[in-house]
C-alpha cells in the first residue's frame, strides 16, 4: 500500500521502520559488547534482536495509525517476539515481548503470557519486513535457568535503552544533554590531586591519618589487580569512603572498566557520600539516584539537573551512586523504566558499602545476582564495611580478596572506644544515666520508643532522629548537632539505628540497645570517632530494656550467644561466629519468596516468572505507604504541582522523586489509620498527604495519637 514504511513522525520528518531496527540493532549490540557468555555470541544475538523489535509496525494497520489514524489500537511487538521464538531464541523473544511493557511471565493463568500471545493471539499481518532486512538465527547455548533469566534482563535492557536513544534523537533532532561526561582517567587523576597531600604526610600528622594513609596505598595497590570479587574490612573511621573510591578509579583505568556504582544501604546517608565524590570528581560527574537527588541539584544548577535527569533513565555517567533498594529491585524487575540501565552495570566497578546491611530475607538472591555480574558481565565488585558478613560461601567460585592485608592490627589501631554490657536497665535508670551527660547518644530499635525517652529527656540541647521525621527535618538537625558537638555545647540525642551506617557524628559516650552485634559495632562507631579522647574513657554502654521487637529475636538472641563465647562484642572473631551462625539458620530464610528456586521450578505454578518476581521481590520486607508533609511554601508548591498534572493527565514521576524529601513512609496499617481519621487525604493510590499539620513538628516528626491518648504512630 505504502512504498515508505515508517516507524516515527516528527513534524514533516519521517523515520522508516528499517532505519529505525537498524538503529537499534547497532546500540543494543554496542551495549551487550561487555557481555561474555560461553558458547554465545552475544553481540550479534542483541543485534537480531533489535531487527526483531518492531517489525510489526509493518503491517498496514500500524501504517495507518502512524500517518494520522491514531484511534487504531495495533499490537507491534508481539510480531518480532513470534520470529524469535521461531528460530529458538527465547531470551530475544522475552525481550521484544516486552518491550513496552515490561517482560512477561512464561507461563500463567492469564493470557498476557508469552506462550498464549505468540500462540494465540491475533496479529496484523506484517511479513512485509521480509523485503527490508533479514533476521538471522543465533544459536543460544543451555543456560541454567536461573542464568538465561539474568541473561534475558540484561538482554531486554540492551533493547529497550537503544530504542529509547534511537526515537529520543530522532523526536529531539539530537538535541538532548545526554553523555559528554569526563573520561574515568580524568576522574582518576582527581582523585590523585585530592589525596596527594594525604600521602606525602606533610606537617602535623596524627596517628589516626598514618592509618588512614595506609589504608589508602593498599587500596591504590589492590587497584592494580585483575577483576574479581573483594573485600575491605576497615574500622569505623578508617576513611573506607574515599579509599574505595580510589581503589575503583585505579581499578577501572588498569581494566579499561567504564565506571563506578557506589552503593548504599540508606538514602538517609548517601548525601554525604555524593558530597564528597562531587567535591573530588566535580557535581557534572557523579550521578545520584534517590528520591531526593534531582530536588537538590536543581536547587543549584539547572544545566547539571537537566543532564543528571536524563542519565538517571540508563546510568550512562562515570559515577553511580544509588542505594540497595534502587540497585538489587531494579535487577530483579521486569519494567522497561528499570531495567533499561542494567547494561550499564557491566564492566563496572561497584562498591557495596556498609554490605552487612542486605536484609537477611533476601541475602541469596543479591548474592546470586553479584555472581551472575562477576560471571558474565566483566563486573568488579568490593563488599566494603567495618562488619564483614560471611557471604564467601554463597561466592565460591570466586575467591573474595581481602584489600586491607593487616587488618587485624589495623583493627587494634583504629580502636577508639570500649564496649560494655549495661545489662537489663529501667527506662527512668538509664534517662538518669544520660541526662548527667553533657554529650550522648542514645539508640534504641522501635521509632516509638525514640519518641517516648525524647520526651523525657532535660529539653536543653536533645534532639531526635528517625525515620519519621522527613529528610529534609533531619539533615537540617544532623547539622544542628555536628555544630553543638564541635562547639562542646550540651548535645543528648535519642535516635533510631538510621544514625549507624555512616552517619559523621562523634560522641564521647554512646548507649545502645541491644540489637544485631553489627549494628552495635556500627553504634561504636558514633563513639570517639576521631580519635581525639582516650579509648578508656569513651564507652558505648549495651543494654536491654523492654520487650524485644519481634524482627529482631534472632539477631539478638546470636549476639548473646557471641558475646558468652568471647566475651567480647568487637572482634574479627567475634563478627565472623555472628553472621556464619545468623545465616546457618535455615536457608529459606535467606529467600523468604524463593526468587532464586523460582526459574528452576517455576514461582506459584508459573514458568519463566519475569513478572511475578518483580512482585515479590522486595529488600524491605513490609510494604510501606508514603506520607507527604507539606511544611513549607516549596512542598506545598510542589503538592499543587503534583495535583495539576494529575487532574491534567500529565507525567508526575518527576515531582514524586521531588517530594520525597518531604516525607515519611508509613506502613500500611499506619497509613489507613491516617485517612480513616481524616488527619490525610490520598492524591494517589499509596500516596496522601497530610492535612493535620499539628501532628508533625521538626524536633519529633509525626506523632499520631487516637482520641483515647493511645499513640498509633
Amino acid at each position: 500500500m505504502w512504498d515508505k514504511k515508517i516507524a516515527h513522525i516528527n513534524m514533516q520528518r519521517e523515520q522508516t521502520i528499517k532505519e529505525h531496527l537498524e538503529n537499534v540493532a547497532e546500540m543494543a549490540a554496542d551495549f551487550c559488547s561487555d557481555y561474555k557468555i560461553e558458547n554465545l555470541d552475544v553481540q550479534n544475538y542483541a543485534y537480531q534482536t533489535g531487527l526483531a523489535h518492531d517489525i510489526g509496525k509493518y503491517s498496514n494497520v500500524f501504517q495507518k495509525k502512524i500517518r494520522g489514524n491514531h484511534e487504531i489500537m495495533t499490537d507491534h511487538s508481539t510480531a518480532g517476539a513470534r520470529e524469535m521464538k521461531e528460530l529458538r531464541m527465547p531470551a530475544g523473544a522475552f525481550a521484544v515481548a516486552g518491550h513496552h511493557g515490561g517482560l512477561p511471565n512464561g507461563w500463567d493463568c492469564t493470557n498476557s503470557n508469552l506462550i498464549q500471545r505468540i500462540n494465540n493471539r491475533e496479529i496484523e499481518p506484517y511479513s512485509g519486513y521480509k523485503n527490508e532486512i533479514e533476521i538471522k538465527k543465533v544459536s543460544e547455548p543451555a543456560l541454567k535457568p536461573f542464568e538465561e533469566g539474568f541473561f534475558t534482563r540484561m538482554l531486554f535492557s540492551a533493547l529497550v535503552d537503544g530504542d529509547f536513544l534511537d526515537t529520543e534523537a530522532f523526536m529531539m533532532q539530537n538535541s538532548t544533554d545526554r553523555g559528554n561526561y569526563e573520561p574515568v582517567k580524568i576522574l582518576y587523576q582527581k582523585i590523585l590531586e585530592h589525596i596527594e597531600p594525604w600521602r606525602v604526610l606533610t606537617g602535623q600528622v596524627t596517628e589516626l591519618n598514618k592509618i588512614r594513609t595506609e589504608i589508602l596505598e593498599q587500596c591504590l595497590s589492590e587497584g592494580k589487580g585483575k577483576r574479581g570479587c573483594y573485600s575491605l574490612t576497615v574500622p569505623t573511621g578508617g576513611g573506607k569512603t574515599i579509599s574505595s573510591l580510589a581503589f575503583a578509579l585505579q581499578h577501572a583505568v588498569q581494566n579499561n572498566m567504564k565506571r563506578i556504582i557506589y552503593v548504599i544501604p540508606y538514602t538517609s546517608i548517601i548525601e554525604q557520600n555524593v558530597q564528597v565524590f562531587q567535591n573530588i570528581l566535580g557535581k557534572e560527574n557523579v550521578l545520584a539516584h534517590y528520591c531526593t537527588a534531582l530536588l537538590e541539584s536543581g536547587k543549584q544548577d539547572n544545566e547539571i539537573y537537566e543532564k543528571h535527569k536524563l542519565s538517571i533513565e540508563n546510568w550512562d555517567a562515570p559515577v553511580i551512586v544509588t542505594t540497595n533498594v534502587q540497585f538489587f529491585e531494579s535487577l530483579y524487575s521486569n519494567k522497561v523504566s528499570k531495567c533499561r540501565k542494567l547494561h550499564n552495570i557491566a564492566n563496572s566497578v561497584i562498591i557495596f558499602d556498609e554490605v552487612q546491611m542486605i536484609p537477611l530475607h533476601v541475602m541469596l538472591p543479591c548474592v546470586k545476582a553479584v555472581e551472575m555480574l562477576l560471571k558474565s558481565y566483566q563486573a568488579s565488585v568490593v563488599l566494603c564495611t567495618a562488619t564483614q558478613p560471611a557471604i564467601e560461601k554463597w561466592l565460591k567460585p570466586y575467591f573474595v580478596k581481602e584489600i586491607c592485608h593487616n587488618r587485624i592490627e589495623i583493627f587494634k589501631k583504629l580502636k577508639r572506644a570500649e564496649i560494655r554490657e549495661l545489662g537489663e536497665i529501667t527506662e527512668q535508670d538509664l534517662l538518669q544515666k544520660v541526662n548527667v551527660q553533657n554529650q550522648v547518644l542514645v539508640i534504641v530499635n522501635t521509632k516509638a520508643e525514640a519518641h517516648n525517652l525524647y520526651d523525657m529527656l532535660e529539653e536543653e540541647g536533645r534532639f531526635h532522629l528517625s525515620t519519621y521525621m522527613t529528610p529534609f527535618d533531619r539533615k537540617k538537625i544532623l547539622d544542628i548537632i555536628r555544630k553543638k558537638l564541635m562547639q562542646g555545647e550540651t548535645c543528648r540525642v535519642v535516635s533510631t539505628s538510621l544514625v549507624e551506617a555512616g552517619v559523621d557524628i562523634d560522641f564521647p559516650v554512646v548507649f545502645r540497645e541491644k540489637a544485631g552485634l553489627d549494628s552495635i559495632i556500627q553504634a561504636a562507631g558514633r563513639c570517639n570517632r576521631e580519635g581525639k579522647r582516650n579509648v578508656e574513657e569513651s564507652i558505648v554502654w549495651v543494654f536491654t530494656m523492654g520487650k524485644i521487637p519481634r524482627m529482631l529475636g534472632k539477631n539478638v538472641a546470636i549476639t548473646g550467644e557471641t558475646f558468652e563465647k568471647y566475651n567480647i562484642y568487637d572482634g574479627l572473631e567475634p563478627i565472623k561466629y555472628y553472621f556464619e551462625t545468623l545465616q546457618s539458620l535455615d536457608i529459606s530464610l535467606l529467600d523468604t519468596n524463593n526468587i532464586v528456586e523460582s526459574f528452576d521450578k517455576g514461582l506459584g505454578g508459573i514458568k519463566m516468572p519475569f513478572k511475578k518476581i518483580a512482585e515479590v521481590f522486595h529488600m524491605i520486607e513490609s510494604d510501606t505507604r508514603m506520607l507527604i508533609i507539606p511544611i513549607d511554601r516549596e512542598a506545598c508548591q510542589l503538592v499543587e504541582k503534583l495535583q495539576y498534572k494529575i487532574d491534567n493527565q500529565q507525567s508526575f514521576k518527576s515531582v514524586i522523586q521531588e517530594l520525597g524529601v518531604y516525607s515519611v513512609n508509613l506502613y500500611e496499617n499506619e497509613y489507613e489509620n491516617m485517612l480513616q481519621d481524616g488527619n490525610s487525604y490520598e492524591i494517589l493510590d499509596g500516596i496522601a498527604v497530610l492535612q493535620n499539620l499539628h501532628m508533625y513538628s521538626m524536633d519529633k516528626g509525626l506523632v499520631y495519637e487516637k482520641a483515647d491518648g493511645a499513640m498509633i504512630i
